[in-house]
């Protein structure tokens, strides 16, 4: 499960690399990891059946969650929830 994780967020990471590269507000670093935060900061999610997703919890209840099986769309939310216009 550790190696599907990994392997899946650096998928993510690196669509989400080219995505903003085109936007042209390129980013050293993802501003999300796998780490389960309890006070609403969102986290990536990634399961064995290979859904990824966007989630908030707050106070160990789940404020947030947006699904996809696509890196590339995941990626896409990431930027666009740090950069909306």
């Amino acid at each position: 499960m550790t190696e599907l994780i990994n392997m899946s967020l650096r998928e993510i990471t690196d669509c989400f690399f080219q995505y903003a590269q085109k936007k042209g507000n390129p980013y050293e670093s993802f501003p999300l990891s796998t780490e389960v935060e309890e006070f609403g900061s969102p986290y990536i999610e990634i399961l064995e059946d290979g859904k990824m997703a966007i989630v908030a919890r707050e106070r160990g209840e789940e404020c947030f969650r947006k699904e996809t099986r696509s890196s590339a769309e995941l990626a896409r939310w990431v930027y666009e929830m740090f950069n909306k216009s």
